[in-house]
């Protein structure tokens, strides 16, 4: 070796000694686990069917080192499951969560004519990897079974939860911040704009519960409504720095043949349209049963099939509110608008329009057609207390004219056959 060399090695190392200096050893550094994931959010747009119109949401995992690419949601169900139908009545539905290949479920999706939203998360490595055990735990047979709530505890919310797991309840605190007020009701009959009976019925069986402003969190019940709000939420990571949840975002399918309405549907139209027909309809068959048979029959038919479908109506929302699992069925003043009196009346009223009818029987249908008529009065005296105000004025415009129209009319056309029995 070179004298000159050894000479400036020397110099060099009791340089490094007299600074107290230690010599720097190159060690491999240990990679996390998380380093090679990319974990993103999917979000799948409204579909052609009603139960699709309420979107769908996964959590999609890609291993850029093993190359395995899977997406895992929580909105699995069997219609062929046992006592599937008895689940879903009484709100005991048992979905799971499973994971699918990414690419081909876009796919799927995409010729269902649904767009499809990625949102690649800016989450650290040992925030990947969480998610990642996370989600392995919740595949494992004894834990993927859920009681699905259409509310508190689907697809979305399962999703929603994960990620705040993660983020040590960081989502979950940001959310807490905003407020669009809006309400359990008001996101339902939004994205069932498209079924206007449908939307009816929900409206119907929906209690003072599902009136209340919910929070963002709440809100992300719905995938869409998810999916906008960590759209541009700041967040505290676990290493305690703070930045974007989203790193980035790009729609996989872009298709607005179903996309979601931004306002609900304004349900006063169709429900004036149908209550004043009905109650048309009674008043001129009232005014001709005095003198036309047939004109009788058509009006004891038609009252019997008013009260006969809002009496199933009633019955079911009562059973739905009292003895089901559906909590934001309960504390509903609808059943007051569908009492079972009007199952009564579906076979009472068309005996009593008979000529030949007996006077209990008259005046037991125009007892219980005054029941149905005052107790939907009485619904409307409730709204002027803060503690039974329920958003229902749409079915109240629907049900009352004709309760009413039905009760005056059937009194008015029985009192001759009343009088001639009391003679």
């Amino acid at each position: 070796m070179n004298r000159s060399i050894v000479n400036w090695v020397t110099i060099l190392a009791a340089l490094i000694l007299s600074a107290g200096l230690r010599p720097v050893v190159m060690t491999a550094q240990p990679v996390s686990p998380g380093d090679s994931l990319v974990v993103s959010v999917l979000t799948m747009g409204p579909g052609d069917e009603v139960f699709e119109r309420f979107g769908h949401i996964a959590i999609r995992i890609h291993d850029i080192t093993t190359g395995v690419d899977s997406a895992y949601n929580w909105g699995m169900f069997d219609f062929a499951q046992p006592h599937f139908l008895q689940r879903f009545l009484t709100g005991d539905t048992r979905y799971w969560m499973q994971g699918f290949p990414s690419l081909p479920l876009v796919a799927a999706y995409q010729q269902n004519g649904r767009a499809v939203w990625e949102q690649t998360l800016a989450l650290t490595a040992a925030e990947k990897a969480a998610i990642k055990r996370h989600i392995e735990t919740n595949a494992l047979e004894q834990n993927k079974y859920y009681r699905y709530d259409y509310y508190r505890d689907n697809c979305s919310t399962r999703v929603r939860d994960a990620l705040d797991v993660v983020l040590h309840g960081e989502l979950k605190r940001t959310a807490n911040s905003k407020d669009n007020d809006v309400s359990y009701r008001s996101e339902t009959l939004r994205l069932a704009v498209t079924f206007p009976i449908t939307n009816v019925a929900m409206d119907f069986v929906l209690g003072r519960p599902a009136d209340a402003t919910i929070s963002a969190w709440d809100e992300m019940f719905v995938p869409m409504r998810l999916r906008d709000l960590i759209r541009g939420v700041s967040v505290r990571h676990t290493d305690g720095t703070r930045g974007r949840l989203v790193l980035s975002e790009r729609v996989l399918v872009a298709d607005e043949r179903y996309a979601d309405s931004e306002y609900r549907t304004d349900l006063m139209p169709l429900a004036l349209m149908v209550g004043m027909s009905f109650t048309a309809l009674i008043l001129v068959l009232g005014f001709f049963a005095g003198r036309s048979s047939a004109a009788r029959v058509a009006l004891g038919a038609a009252g019997a099939a008013w009260h006969g479908i809002v009496g199933l109506a009633g019955l079911l929302g009562l059973g739905a509110g009292l003895f089901t699992r559906h909590v934001y069925m309960g504390q509903n003043i609808n059943w007051l608008l569908a009492t079972p009196a009007s199952l009564a009346l579906l076979v009472l009223l068309p005996m009593a329009l008979r000529r030949e009818a007996r006077p209990r029987v008259i005046g037991a249908a125009r007892g219980l057609a005054a029941i149905t008529a005052g107790a939907a009065i009485f619904t409307v005296l409730l709204r002027a207390f803060p503690a039974f105000t329920q958003d229902n004025l749409p079915i109240i415009a629907m049900l009352l004219p004709g309760h009413v129209a039905v009760a005056a009319v059937l009194w008015q056309v029985t009192r001759q056959n009343k009088s001639r029995s009391d003679r």
